[in-house]
């Protein structure tokens, strides 16, 4: 078998993500109408379905090459195969006088002309080699138009009253009608074998305090619990003008969560996720009334002192090497006598850290 085109881009190996990967990408894409084809030594299959709809992809096996232009990547072994009539020319796609990539230098053969894709790499490349076979030509690049993406958030266990199994199957629906999301997932360990895991739009995310400025970012929050008293992250999401995807439960009306408002409402059995994932397209938009407490007609009103004695700072002295986490440095007995404020004081004389001056 001869491989036989009027253009050859050979990447001896594609892999599943890469910079080299985009630039052959865009070069079928956008020369798809020329007489083109891929050669590689291996591929990741995900390049390859998207490289065979512009164009053939082979994977060479010592066959010959007949065709009129060969580009070629640092490898440039593939040369010895290509009938000596063609043009052959070898992208620079690096800076070779960095000295992680000086290594990688191509193997030059006389036939080979070679591209800088910028005046930087160009010249680095002609002062590293004395080569003055090269030309600039700048990489391809046209950006697609960018299908929306949905941003989702959950700050919940897994476990099934708190609804892991239904977030898996809205997951899967959303990913049945090609909704593009990203899920961002705060949870507790204890949960990992849940397969929600397995999503590769679900994000698990480190545990934290400082939610909200995240839930704000988000296009809907995700709680589908079948058991709350009155929902903390549902509150939350609301107060910030995000709406929710739940399951509705009893005091839902009391607090003003309605469906097709401010909410979506998923039933326990999953049976209406296509409806509830086609409405997530176009997130809702309202206002929410913050809602009142009355633990002001509980408390008693004595008046605390504890905040005057956060700004109050006293000297202490180390007397014990630690590590002061609120200072962010190790301390020592060496060390000169410094401020921390009152309350702070008493914490580290109790742990016999310090004493006072």
């Amino acid at each position: 078998m001869v491989i036989k085109h009027d253009n050859i881009f050979y990447i001896a190996n594609i892999h599943a993500i890469g910079g080299v990967e985009t630039y052959v990408y865009e070069l079928a894409k956008k020369y798809k109408d020329y007489d083109i084809a891929v050669v590689c030594k291996d591929i990741a299959p995900e390049q390859l379905r998207r490289l065979k709809k512009f164009c053939r992809v082979y994977i060479h096996t010592n066959e010959p090459i007949e065709c009129k232009v060969l580009i070629t990547n640092w490898d440039t072994s593939i040369v010895k195969y290509v009938n000596k009539e063609a043009k052959v020319y070898t992208g620079l796609h690096t800076d070779y006088s960095n000295s992680t990539e000086i290594l990688g230098l191509p193997k030059d053969d006389p036939r080979i002309t070679y591209i800088g894709i910028t005046e930087d790499s160009k010249k680095k490349f002609e002062d590293i080699t004395g080569i003055k076979r090269t030309i600039l030509c700048r990489n391809p690049l046209e950006l697609e138009e960018d299908p929306p993406v949905l941003t989702l958030f959950s700050a919940t266990r897994l476990s099934a009253i708190k609804g892991g199994d239904r977030m898996l199957k809205l997951a899967n629906e959303l990913d049945r009608q090609g909704i593009g999301y990203v899920w961002f997932l705060y949870t507790t360990d204890e949960y990992q074998s849940n397969p929600v895991w397995k999503n590769k739009n679900v994000i698990h995310m480190q545990n934290r305090l400082d939610l909200g400025k995240f839930m704000r970012k988000a296009d809907w929050v995700i709680q589908p619990s079948i058991c709350e008293g009155d929902s903390y992250t549902l509150r939350e999401a609301l107060y910030r003008g995000v709406p929710v995807v739940v399951c509705e439960l009893g005091y839902f009306k009391e607090i003003g969560i309605k469906d097709g408002e401010n909410a979506l409402f998923l039933k326990e059995d999953c049976s209406n996720v296509k409806e509830v994932a086609q409405k997530m397209k176009k997130p809702l938009k309202f206002k929410f009334e913050p809602i009142k407490d009355g633990y002001d007609k509980l408390l008693a009103k004595g008046r605390s002192l504890y905040q005057e004695e956060l700004k109050t700072m006293v000297e202490v002295q180390c007397i014990k090497k630690y590590n002061d986490l609120e200072l962010n440095e190790l301390k020592t007995p060496d060390d000169k006598p410094y401020k921390v404020n009152k309350v702070r004081a008493e914490e580290l004389e109790k742990l016999k850290f310090v004493v006072r001056r």
